[in-house]
């Protein structure tokens, strides 16, 4: 085996199994690097060219594919999601009905205007909640996301997106009566954010409620 194919083949493994870089082509230490001839040298610098461009391209088709299969999942998931809608039956679909409370953002005060959303079983949705302040002036929205869990028993109300690392919540949790409506009033408090005293009323869309069933229940 010649010196420059040694000196190769030493060098990609060392940039293969090595995490941190040397400064010097495919990984190489200095002293590796000085004890090699000009046209050594040359050929590793080379070879180091093509090593950063398959990585480069095989980055992108990578990217590509992520962002391929990303994009398949999004649309599985509006299919999903539109054919409980298009049949809500048997608790596929909420209606959830933010009926009022207080916002408290910092020492500010807002008061939360009625607004009603649907969401489908599994689903994580954005909402804009209006607000308005002390002299009952709309002012502005606020946006919170809605979470009605995959296996339907409960609703949760997120003061920022589920994943958002600490984010805070309101669980309501199915009591048997979603069929003919369910009333909640609950709290939550931050060390930035308060929700208090927020009502809602909950309903299977798309049911019928049997006589003598529903029930008004706060909590």
């Amino acid at each position: 085996m010649n010196r420059l194919l040694k000196f190769s083949l030493t060098a990609v493994l060392i940039a293969l199994l090595s995490a941190c870089a040397s400064g010097y082509p495919l990984n190489m230490s200095e002293e590796q690097w000085k004890s090699l001839t000009p046209d050594e040298r040359k050929a590793l610098l080379l070879k180091q060219q093509q090593y950063d461009e398959e990585q480069r391209l095989a980055r992108i088709k990578a990217n590509a594919r992520e962002r391929e299969l990303q994009l398949q999942k999004e649309i599985a998931e509006k299919q999903r999601l539109q054919k409980l809608y298009d049949n809500p039956v048997n608790g596929n679909v909420l209606m959830v009905n933010i009926l009022g409370g207080d916002y408290v953002r910092g020492k500010t005060l807002k008061q939360i205007m009625p607004e009603t959303y649907d969401i489908a079983l599994g689903e994580i949705k954005p909402i804009e909640l209006p607000l308005q302040d002390a002299k009952n002036r709309y002012s502005q929205t606020e946006t919170f996301y809605l979470q009605y869990n995959l296996n339907g028993n409960a609703v949760y109300l997120y003061l920022d997106h589920p994943e958002s690392y600490g984010s805070q919540r309101i669980a309501l949790l199915r009591d048997g009566n979603w069929q003919c409506g369910s009333r909640y009033k609950t709290s939550l408090d931050t060390s930035y954010k308060k929700l208090h005293k927020v009502k809602f009323f909950i309903k299977e869309s798309g049911s019928r409620c049997l006589p003598n069933t529903h029930q008004k229940r706060y909590y």
